[in-house]
């Protein structure tokens, strides 16, 4: 009884093109693409899909803590069969993680937006989320002074492509790479993980502006409206990333560039 699915890896063509799904063979519609697929078509890993090789013991925590609850307080119907009811917790497990993962992606696509120049577009229709972004606005008209790319997807020659969130020049920091992550913050701090400036180096490094950029992370708090926290990675990323992308290609015997 498999309750856990693998989550689905994102590609993208050697010219950057998202193939995340192709038409299924045996049924009408799209799937997603297998690294059976992706070998055949010769596509780039993501930079996320590359970092799953990285173990992330707070999130998985998290998740063993969401399916754990699930289990606790999700009812059992009169003479529900087990595997039934494991597969009923796994869905209401699944819709907390989908909850938050609905969250950041709104919020991301109203950053999109704001930096775009359109505040009406960023905070209409979702009303509910205006206080989050205000703060999130504070921080760009304090911090960012020239807009070089939103959501730009990046092709680094060595076989991997991701989209970056924004590629700037910060007030008194200069050029840099930015991401934007929500998180339910607890005890008024927010946890900066390490896999974070691993994202925004390889960013850097399709950019080709490894010397000189700033990495930057910026926390949105999803439980409650507040002033976003940050934090300027410095250290020799690039050399990590590239071990963790070996790794990869090692573990799924596949180089795109081959």
């Amino acid at each position: 009884m498999k309750l856990i699915q693998e989550k689905a890896a994102h590609w993208y063509t050697a010219s950057g093109e998202p193939m995340y799904e192709v038409k299924a063979k045996s049924r009408v519609g799209m799937k997603a693409v297998t690294l059976r697929e992706a070998r055949e078509l010769k596509l780039y890993p993501s930079v996320t899909t590359i970092l799953q090789v990285i173990n992330k013991p707070a999130l998985e925590a998290w998740k063993i803590e969401q399916g754990i609850m699930a289990a606790l307080t999700l009812p059992r119907l009169e003479n529900e069969p087990l595997d039934i009811f494991a597969h009923r917790v796994v869905q209401d497990m699944d819709s907390q993680v989908s909850d938050a993962a609905d969250f950041g992606s709104q919020i991301h696509a109203g950053i999109e937006q704001m930096l775009l120049g359109n505040m009406a577009d960023a905070v209409m229709p979702n009303v509910e989320l205006h206080p989050y972004l205000e703060h999130v606005e504070q921080w760009i008209k304090a911090n960012v002074v020239k807009v070089h790319a939103v959501e730009k997807i990046v092709v680094h020659p060595s076989g991997y492509a991701g989209k970056l969130d924004l590629h700037c020049e910060l007030k008194d920091v200069g050029e840099a790479v930015v991401d934007f992550k929500t998180q339910g913050i607890k005890n008024r701090k927010a946890v900066f993980y390490d896999e974070w400036p691993l994202q925004l180096v390889a960013y850097a490094g399709a950019l080709e502006t490894l010397k000189g950029v700033r990495l930057v992370s910026v926390v949105v708090n999803s439980k409650q409206p507040e002033p976003v926290q940050t934090q300027m990675w410095t250290g020799d990323y690039w050399y990590i990333f590239l071990s963790a992308f070996n790794l990869w290609k090692y573990l799924k015997d596949y180089d795109p560039t081959a």
